[in-house]
């Protein structure tokens, strides 16, 4: 037990946790969102500080164990701010402002020289392994969301369109590496055999580079669908990127090409036997 620290927490745990979340109100809050229940939970971080400062002894080789209620408090915490676009600073930030305070207050008790050092070491010690907990949680909580966004992107940046009966739509836009690569494949056989595609329209006028790394991925992408029995009917290459394409020697063999979508999608049609005609005309649907 540490004595001093439960003087604290027996004394004047009411002033220091209000000097606290004014200073934070004062200094943070109003720099980012302050969402509903985030008082709470900085009383519950600083509830469960105070016991374990003042439960345990001055442990020399002190880790923050992430299912204890300290570790549990302070992920909660992290992970709401992170949540928030708070920055990596003033959540730790947040911290020292209250190793601060109750470095202060215990400097206001009357306490040998023995036991101040040796309560301010055991400070130093809990709050160095609370920092390098949320800077290391907050980046893997941040690290986590970047990644579930850059999923989700990514599958909306590779839709597949039914147009038509048996037709498909998979406009393509930004650049093409290997791993969008895989889903652009792994989606559109999916969605020709969910269709029963007997044509693909592969629209590449969002593509701003077509170098030899893309078409090989293309070419993948379009053998795969053929095994499927569906054909391709590429549109919007640049004349830039058909220069360059000639250049390096590639050549999509058996692919119809149409220098716009319009065409290439009347092309679809026509394959499929169908067209688009005006209203007051005969149609063959």
């Amino acid at each position: 037990m540490n004595t001093a620290f439960q003087r604290l927490q027996r004394e004047h745990r009411a002033e220091i946790l209000t000097d606290w979340l004014q200073h934070l109100a004062a200094a943070v809050d109003r720099h980012s969102p302050h969402p509903p229940g985030l008082d709470a939970q900085r009383e519950s971080l600083f509830d469960a500080v105070l016991t374990t400062l003042a439960e345990r002894p001055n442990a020399h080789d002190f880790m923050l164990d992430p299912d204890s209620e300290l570790g549990r408090y302070l992920n909660r915490l992290v992970t709401e701010q992170a949540r928030q676009l708070a920055s990596p600073s003033e959540t730790v930030g947040s911290l020292l402002a209250l190793k601060q305070r109750l470095a202060r207050a215990l400097l206001a008790l009357d306490l040998s020289s023995d036991a101040v050092v040796e309560s301010l070491l055991w400070l130093d010690r809990l709050f160095d392994a609370l920092s390098l907990f949320a800077f290391k949680a907050f980046v893997d909580i941040r690290e986590r969301l970047i990644t579930e966004q850059s999923l989700s992107l990514l599958e909306l940046s590779t839709p597949v369109l039914k147009l038509w009966h048996q037709v498909l739509l998979l406009p393509l836009v930004g650049v093409i590496d290997t791993l969008r690569a895989r889903q652009v494949t792994e989606r559109l056989l999916e969605a020709i055999a969910e269709h029963e595609a007997r044509v693909t329209i592969l629209d590449l006028t969002g593509v701003p580079v077509l170098d030899t790394s893309v078409a090989q991925h293309l070419m993948k992408t379009i053998d795969a669908a053929r095994l499927l029995g569906t054909r391709i009917v590429m549109t919007g290459i640049s004349p830039e990127g058909a220069q360059t394409l000639t250049k390096l020697g590639i050549r999509f063999a058996d692919v119809v090409s149409r220098a716009t979508l319009r065409a290439g999608i009347a092309e679809a049609l026509l394959i499929v036997e169908r067209r688009i005609a005006p209203l007051n005309s005969e149609r063959q649907l």
